[in-house]
């Protein structure tokens, strides 16, 4: 507890850190205030109305037509689209993506339901610049000759530079969420706080309808396995490669790695990077799910189990 105790604390000293946080608060707002003031009056059910017929048209001319939009967005926006007008819905329920030739004016509750979709770069660019530096820089400096004289094993330590990061993490994203909830609830109104999540399974192929807070609770959850899964590489990456800005680029590059779909293949779907972020399978396959859990449990596992081999392996003695 010490040793985690000390660990926070010297995250929570580092100025770079309440940068990157200004900087992403900057950037939740100025994206806020945009959806504010590009948000006119329109008829909602017109709109969807038009949407509907639009995306009738794309999915029954998918293969002729070029479109950057996945062939199951295209069902769940089509699915999401004949609700609203069946019942008559006059707020924006379409979660993943929207016809462009058809925008939905949008309120606090669907932003906060994007949140993670829309700003997960803020969390992830936190949890690199961190796990980057906390094991480098002590190596770097030399500070870390000192920390192994006390009485402690290099497991301990190790596991408490991880247990710190973790727990800054979650607190990250956990601000963020706070802050999306009071910015959109001040800028659109608190009143769509209290209206449902509504969700398209593409899995069960039905519209689901879930509380606000159970919706984000849900998405938090699956989040946090790509979270741990960053914070383990990176470590391991800090470990053995003592250049904090090669490790934040290389980390960062298999992020940036792990959002393009279109590498996925039948080879590559296997890979962590694409299974990490479990989020993006609820709702659409169990299967998909299962397979996200075990290939990121195992990897999880191993990365961990050769992050201790090289931190209580690696030599100090000339630094």
């Amino acid at each position: 507890m010490n040793l985690l105790k000390n660990e926070l604390i010297k995250i929570f000293k580092r100025k770079n850190i309440f940068i990157l946080l200004f900087i992403g608060i900057i950037i939740i707002t100025c994206y806020t205030l945009f959806q504010k003031f590009t948000s006119s009056n329109m008829n909602i059910i017109q709109q969807y109305q038009r949407a509907y017929n639009n995306d009738k048209i794309l999915l029954e001319n998918y293969n002729q037509i070029s479109s950057t939009d996945s062939y199951e967005e295209i069902i769940e926006r089509i699915e999401l689209e004949k609700y609203a007008i069946e019942n008559n819905i006059t707020y924006n329920i379409l979660l993943n993506s929207e016809n462009r030739n058809a925008p939905i004016s949008v309120d606090a509750r669907i932003l906060m339901m994007r949140v993670f979709n829309n700003f997960d770069i803020i969390i992830i660019f936190i949890i690199i610049y961190l796990c980057s530096t906390t094991i480098s820089e002590e190596y770097n400096t030399g500070t870390i000759k000192h920390l192994l004289t006390k009485p402690h094993s290099r497991i301990k330590i190790l596991l408490s530079k991880i247990l710190a990061s973790i727990i800054t993490t979650i607190l990250v994203a956990i601000f963020i969420v706070i802050f999306q909830y009071l910015l959109g609830g001040i800028l659109f109104g608190f009143d769509s706080y209290t209206l449902d999540a509504i969700i398209y399974n593409g899995y069960t192929q039905v519209i689901e309808r879930m509380d606000l807070i159970n919706y984000m609770m849900l998405i938090s959850v699956s989040k946090t396995q790509m979270y741990l899964l960053l914070n383990i590489i990176c470590l391991f990456f800090s470990v053995i490669i003592n250049n904090i800005a090669l490790n934040i680029l290389i980390t960062l590059g298999l992020y940036i790695l792990s959002t393009m779909n279109f590498l996925v293949n039948n080879m590559s779907k296997y890979l962590v990077i694409y299974n990490w972020d479990l989020s993006k399978y609820l709702f659409r396959s169990d299967v998909l799910v299962n397979q996200s859990i075990m290939i990121s449990s195992m990897s999880l596992l191993i990365i961990f189990v050769f992050l201790i081999i090289e931190f209580k392996n690696k030599d100090i003695k000339n630094i």
